[in-house]
């Protein structure tokens, strides 16, 4: 027979354990912030767009050193950007 302090015990730890299927989406890569001016196109080797959950939408750039960059997707030199790396990719741009 289970104890009073074991039972208590063991819906402290139910409870308290995390439930992959009961805990919400969240975005794996979000940005907080956009680069405040533009970077040099030679640099970029690739792009991708944050998820649609993230609250700030942004175009996420990587450079030639590693480096991922927030940028606003409604800025011209990131539209800009974006068509270079597709032409550059063998994709056609809208």
């Amino acid at each position: 027979m289970l104890t009073a302090r074991t039972v208590l015990l063991l819906v402290v730890l139910l409870t308290l354990s995390p439930c992959s299927d009961a805990a919400p989406y969240t975005p794996a890569e979000c940005c907080f912030d956009h680069l405040k001016g533009p970077l040099r196109l030679d640099n970029l080797v690739g792009f991708y767009s944050t998820p649609r959950e993230c609250f700030l939408p942004a175009v996420v750039f990587e450079t030639k050193k590693g480096a991922k960059v927030c940028a606003n997707p409604e800025d011209n030199w990131v539209k800009r950007a974006v068509r270079m790396l597709k032409k550059k990719q063998g994709f056609h741009a809208p």
